[in-house]
C-alpha cells in the first residue's frame, strides 16, 4: 500500500511544481508587463513631461493590446500550437521590453506597449489553460489551489518589480531606461523557466468550431461582467496609486512596502481562498473577494499611515489574482470540460475591456480639478460595483 501513496505523492509534487513554473508566465505577462509600470509612470512622467492622462493611455494602450491579443489567441493557438505560441509571445514581450529605452518619445512608446499587451494576453491565456490541463483528475479543493498557484505568479513579478526597480529606490528619473532593461533581463529569465515547466503539461483538446461561440458562455454571464468591472477598477487604481503616494510627498520606501505586500499577498492568497472556493457557492466568495480589492483600495484614501496603507495593501492583495482564481472555479461549477478553457478567453476579452478604459478615464480625472485622489477613489468604486454583480452568479452545488 505504501508504494502507491509515494507515487500518488510524487505526482502531486510534480503538479505543483509545474504549477509554480508556469505562473511564472502570469508573472511575466501581468507582474512585470503590467504592474511594473505603475512603479515607472512617476519617474517617466516627470522625465518626459508627460500629463496624466498621456501617462494614463500607455495603460491603455497595453489592455487594447492585451485584448487583441485575448480575442486572436484561440487563431494563433491553432495555427501554431499552444507551447510554439508560447515561446512566440515569451519572445515577443522580451524584445519589446528590451526596445522600450531606445526612444522617448510616445508613438514608438505606445508601439511598443501596445505588443506587450497582445503577447502578454497570449501568455496568460495559454498559460492559464496549461495549468487548467494540469488539474485534470484532480479535486476541486486541488484544482483550486493549483489555479491559485499559476495566477498568484503576478503577485510574485509585482513584488520582484517593486524589489528592484532601480528608480523607485532614489535614482534620478532620467534612468527610465535602465528600469525597462532590467524588466527585459528578469522577463527573459522567467519566460526559460514558465517554458520549461510548459513542456511538463499535455497540451489542451483544440475545441471544435461548435463550442466557440459565445451563446454557449451566458450562464457565466454575471461572472464576466464582474470580472470586467474589477479590471477597469484595480487597473485604474494600481496606476495612479503611486503616483497618489508620491504627489502626498511620502518617501519612495512606502511604496516599495506597498508593492512588496501587494505581490507577496497575491501570491499566497490563492492557499487563503482556495478552500471556500470549493465549497458550495464560489460565486459569493468571488463577491467576497472583489469586496476585499475595494475595500484595500478605499483605504488608500483614508489614511497615510503606515499601519493602515499596510493593511490596505494587504487587503487589495488578496484580490489580485484571486479574482482570475476564482472566474476559474466559477467556470469548473458552470461549464462542462470542454468549454472551460474557451471561457478564459472570453474572461481575459472581458477583463481586457474594462482594463482599456480604466487607466484612461483615471487619466481624465486626474488631469481635472477632482485630481488624483478622485482617479484612485473611481478605481475603488468600480472594484466594489464587481463585488456587488457577481453576486448575481449562480454555480452549481458541489
Amino acid at each position: 500500500m505504501e508504494r502507491p501513496k509515494a507515487g500518488l505523492r510524487r505526482i502531486e509534487i510534480r503538479v505543483v511544481l509545474t504549477a509554480f513554473g508556469l505562473s511564472l508566465a502570469a508573472a511575466t505577462s501581468l507582474g512585470f508587463a503590467r504592474f511594473a509600470y505603475s512603479l515607472l509612470l512617476p519617474t517617466m512622467r516627470l522625465a518626459l513631461r508627460w500629463s496624466y492622462f498621456a501617462a494614463g493611455a500607455m495603460n491603455t494602450v497595453n489592455a487594447l493590446g492585451y485584448l487583441t491579443g485575448a480575442i486572436f489567441v484561440t487563431r494563433i493557438t491553432d495555427r501554431f500550437g499552444n507551447r510554439r505560441s508560447f515561446v512566440l509571445a515569451g519572445g515577443g514581450i522580451v524584445a519589446s521590453l528590451a526596445l522600450t529605452p531606445a526612444s522617448p518619445h510616445l508613438v514608438p512608446l505606445l508601439t511598443l506597449r501596445l505588443v506587450s499587451g497582445f503577447c502578454g494576453a497570449v501568455i496568460f491565456v495559454v498559460g492559464s489553460s496549461l495549468a487548467q490541463q494540469a488539474t485534470v483528475g484532480l479535486t476541486r479543493t486541488g484544482a483550486a489551489a493549483i489555479l491559485g498557484i499559476y495566477f498568484g505568479g503576478a503577485g510574485l513579478g509585482t513584488a520582484i518589480s517593486g524589489a528592484i526597480i532601480p528608480s523607485i529606490h532614489g535614482s534620478p528619473a532620467t534612468l527610465w531606461r535602465l528600469d525597462w532593461g532590467v524588466l527585459a533581463v528578469i522577463t527573459l529569465v522567467a519566460m526559460v523557466g514558465a517554458t520549461y515547466a510548459s513542456l511538463q503539461v499535455t497540451d489542451p483538446p483544440v475545441r471544435s468550431s461548435g463550442e466557440r461561440h459565445l451563446g454557449h458562455y451566458k450562464a457565466l454571464l454575471p461572472a464576466l461582467i464582474a470580472y470586467g468591472l474589477f479590471g477597469f477598477g484595480y487597473l485604474a487604481f494600481l496606476t495612479f496609486q503611486v503616483a497618489l503616494m508620491g504627489h502626498l510627498g511620502l518617501a519612495s520606501s512606502r511604496v516599495v512596502i506597498s508593492y512588496l505586500i501587494f505581490g507577496v499577498v497575491a501570491v499566497v492568497s490563492g492557499f487563503v481562498w482556495y478552500r471556500p472556493l470549493a465549497g458550495r457557492h464560489p460565486g459569493r466568495v468571488t463577491a467576497l473577494i472583489y469586496f476585499s480589492g475595494a475595500l484595500g483600495a478605499a483605504l488608500f484614501l483614508v489614511s497615510t499611515t503606515l499601519l493602515v496603507e499596510s493593511v490596505a495593501a494587504v487587503l487589495f492583495g488578496l484580490a489580485l489574482m484571486s479574482c482570475s482564481t476564482a472566474f476559474g472555479v466559477v467556470t469548473r461549477a458552470v461549464l462542462p470540460p470542454s468549454l472551460q478553457t474557451g471561457a478564459m478567453g472570453v474572461a481575459t476579452v472581458a477583463i481586457a475591456l474594462g482594463q482599456s478604459l480604466g487607466p484612461l478615464v483615471a487619466g481624465q480625472i486626474a488631469d481635472s480639478h477632482l485630481g488624483l485622489t478622485w482617479a484612485v477613489g473611481a478605481g475603488a468604486a468600480v472594484i466594489g460595483l464587481a463585488a456587488i454583480v457577481s453576486l448575481f452568479q449562480r454555480t452549481a452545488a458541489a
